[in-house]
């Protein structure tokens, strides 16, 4: 039996993908393994919410933030104390000078390609991911989620190609039709317009929200009633983003931003869209689209990164940096009921081919080939 550690300093809710990932691979590792012993690694933070059960499974909890000093030198004595056969960095931070055997998944390259505030400012902040990023060369195994990552990782940091494994990532279960009076309910606890458009992301200039808001600017000539939902957090780095949207709001009453969302309330809310939207520039996998894809709402997104990857030919793909192509795609799914229709159709089907319960078993696959 090996004794196997997850980094799962991001297991809570509210620390996005890479806690969605970090939740689901964990908790359908222990479905399908007990020959290994694992250890969840989490934060204080995260004990609250840590409900996993099961005779092979045991928690280790650091008080060890992400993406500090204490993560390159306490976690690192940490993992040291433990000598575990394996360790499974979920996300590329983590002690440079470790050095038993480790795999590590990269999720995307957002950090080096759009950094925000203090990491936009310093030098130091920037050189430091770079060292920690090109440390991943170590690892055993690096897992990504799409072919697109696997590809910029070795155009840019000159990864090895043939170390990389795609295990694509997934939609959850709680994201699924809904009923009309689900719909209508979400629509009167939170407010949202009768019809309306859905962002969900980031507040960040490279999610396209700036090209999503002229597009919608545009769209409201022809549909005045029709309604823009962002969720999301706003980004305190980047407050030119939230200004905008303020600005936005301030001419149309109709741009709801509900601010926080459970993910029981965010999948009615996905339902209950007419369109999901998502013009970003860059995504390393974009579960969202998934998440779409299983509500049955017409996606519209990006024709970059993995995007095009994961939607197959179950979305429209657009330039997102053209507010124009952006409201000619939009219009073309609110005027024509029959492509709506397939669009959700084979979104339905194109969400089946992705579960978390086959990222697992590959991933799997990966331990094993690393332990021998």
């Amino acid at each position: 039996m090996a004794r196997i550690a997850l980094d799962a300093r991001f297991y809570r809710a509210g620390t996005g993908g890479i806690g969605r990932y970090s939740r689901n691979l964990l908790g359908e590792l222990l479905k399908i393994d007990r020959e290994n012993h694992y250890t969840a690694i989490i934060t204080p933070e995260d004990e609250a919410e840590f409900d996993l059960r099961a005779p092979n499974l045991d928690k280790l909890v650091a008080p060890i933030r992400q993406y500090t000093m204490a993560e390159q030198t306490k976690f690192l004595s940490i993992l040291n104390a433990q000598k575990f056969d394996l360790v499974h960095f979920t996300n590329f931070n983590h002690p440079i000078l470790y050095r038993r055997p480790f795999v590590v998944t990269v999720h995307d390259l957002i950090m080096g390609l759009y950094p925000t505030g203090a990491q936009k400012k310093s030098r130091v902040r920037r050189a430091a991911y770079r060292w920690v990023m090109n440390d991943c060369k170590r690892a055993r195994r690096i897992i990504v989620p799409s072919q697109a990552t696997r590809n910029d990782l070795v155009t840019m940091y000159k990864f090895p190609y043939d170390n990389m494994a795609v295990t694509p990532e997934a939609s959850e279960p709680l994201f699924r039709e809904h009923t009309e009076r689900e719909k209508l309910a979400i629509k009167e606890r939170l407010g949202l317009p009768k019809k309306y458009l859905l962002f969900v992301s980031r507040w960040e200039a490279y999610k396209g929200l700036p090209v999503l808001l002229e597009a919608y600017r545009q769209l409201t000539r022809q549909w005045p009633d029709l309604g823009l939902v962002i969720c999301g957090k706003p980004s305190a780095q980047n407050p030119e983003v939230a200004l905008l949207v303020e600005a936005a709001q301030s001419n149309n009453s109709k741009i709801v931003t509900p601010g926080f969302v459970s993910d029981e309330d965010l999948a009615a809310v996905y339902a209950a869209a007419e369109i999901y939207v998502h013009p970003s520039s860059y995504e390393g996998f974009g579960i969202m689209i998934l998440e779409a894809f299983a509500s049955g709402v017409p996606v519209v997104t990006s024709n970059t990164s993995s995007l095009p990857e994961v939607v197959g030919n179950a979305g429209l793909l657009v330039d997102p940096k053209n507010p124009d192509e952006l409201t000619n795609a939009v219009e073309k799914i609110l005027t024509d009921k029959k492509m709506a229709d397939d669009l959700r159709a084979k979104g339905f089907e194109r969400v089946k081919q992705y579960s978390w319960a086959k990222m697992a078993a590959q991933t799997l696959e990966i331990y094993k080939e690393v332990l021998g």
